[in-house]
């Protein structure tokens, strides 16, 4: 295995994408899952109607609420520790309450939307809020009345998709482009059939612009009637984006997932430490 290489190709305040080299595609795919379904976030878990006249059931308001991303304070170290509480059946006592009243007058020429704004945090801890205020979360007639209390936990996405972080999680292989001089005939054609324009032929020789951009279509490869192309991937170098639904940063998603798959290592090696001295005392 090469050198463990990673480079932040593109970085938003939602997405990350890093090139990793180095490191394996199960780990690579470890890395993945660990960021949809272990990296902890808040998220409304319990719903306390007071009053509620609308044609809605409590049960749909009460998924909206759920569903509903909500800033999560904490660093990596901090929630790779939670994450690992919550699977071992201790989970934070930590929790985020909230209200809500909206009444549609009856003079009123049109329903009221209530959007997430609306959702007033109850106590000092106002930082975890909804992500995006102008979530429409449901409408009044003339004359309905919504009330409730929402109650915020923190979770992960093994328990339920509410917690989960990010949107896709998604990596593909680096393409390679193999090509055998002595079996080319005409091969500068191959260029114009490439639909993402990331072949030029160049004395006597086929090769990428851009691998990166390569679709791994294969229509470069099935146009040549000789062989002397083939089209594979490099399984030691991928491309990995991660989008985050707001709750949390990219790179704390990837940081935390990363020390999560650390801490489950360790203890899969101080458990296996502790089996052999138990078998060196029995033996």
């Amino acid at each position: 295995m090469s050198e463990l290489k990673v480079q932040v190709i593109n970085e938003s305040p939602d997405t990350l994408t890093l090139e990793i080299t180095g490191l394996g595609k199960d780990l690579v795919n470890g890395l993945r899952r660990a960021c949809m379904a272990e990296v902890p976030t808040v998220a409304v878990d319990e719903v306390l109607f007071v009053e509620n006249t609308s044609p809605l059931y409590n049960e749909y308001i009460a998924h909206r609420l759920g569903l509903l991303p909500l800033k999560t304070p904490g660093e990596p170290e901090q929630l790779a520790q939670l994450s690992m509480d919550i699977e071992e059946g201790r989970p934070p006592t930590t929790r985020i309450d909230y209200q809500l009243r909206q009444e549609c007058p009856n003079e009123a020429e049109g329903p009221l939307t209530v959007y997430s704004s609306d959702l007033k945090t109850i106590g000092e801890d106002s930082t975890v809020e909804p992500v995006n205020k102008n979530v429409q979360l449901f409408k009044l007639g003339n004359g309905q009345i919504v009330e409730f209390q929402a109650f915020a936990r923190y979770g992960i996405g093994l328990q339920h998709a509410k917690f989960s972080p990010v949107s896709p999680v998604s990596f593909f292989f680096k393409p390679v482009l193999k090509f055998d001089k002595e079996k080319q005939f005409n091969c500068e054609e191959h260029v114009s059939i490439c639909p993402v324009d990331c072949l030029r032929y160049t004395d006597g020789e086929l090769m990428f612009t851009d691998a990166w951009k390569c679709i791994l279509c294969r229509a470069c490869e099935k146009d040549c009637k000789t062989g002397a192309v083939q089209i594979l991937w490099d399984e030691n170098a991928v491309r990995f984006t991660v989008e985050s639904t707001g709750s949390l940063q990219p790179r704390t998603i990837v940081k935390t997932a990363a020390l999560i798959l650390v801490m489950k290592m360790r203890r899969v090696r101080d458990a296996l430490k502790a089996q052999r001295v138990k078998e060196e005392a029995v033996n």
